[in-house]
């Protein structure tokens, strides 16, 4: 295994980098638009797709299953954002796709 390998796969787990992550919405929304999501849920062939061109690009072993764990958290985060943000007090940054508050307002939140 190359030192890329090891610094990128931990066992069983797969550690997703800011530029595979992004990589892996590009693909999704492609097969999206070709029509290989035909419900909530990816045809097969599109993890396969994004878990082979990951591998190839990054050069570590990426499977399908990973796709599919990711895929999960990022949607699991982005309904957070999507409370966080549509809650009195917050807002967002596009320059810094962040989140924004006040410090009252964060430290209310908190403190529940």
């Amino acid at each position: 295994m190359s030192s890329t390998q090891n610094e990128k796969c931990k066992g069983k787990h797969f550690t997703w980098s800011k530029p595979m992550s992004h990589m892996l919405l590009e693909i999704l929304a492609e097969e999206t638009l070709k029509g290989n999501k035909p419900s909530s849920t990816f045809k097969a062939k599109s993890f396969v797709k994004v878990a082979t061109e990951i591998s190839q690009k990054f050069n570590v072993r990426c499977e399908p299953k990973h796709v599919g764990n990711h895929l999960k958290t990022v949607k699991k985060e982005w309904g957070i954002i999507t409370k966080l943000k549509n809650k009195s007090g917050f807002g967002w940054d596009d320059c810094l796709k962040m989140i924004t508050v006040l410090k009252d307002v964060y430290d209310e939140e908190v403190n529940v």
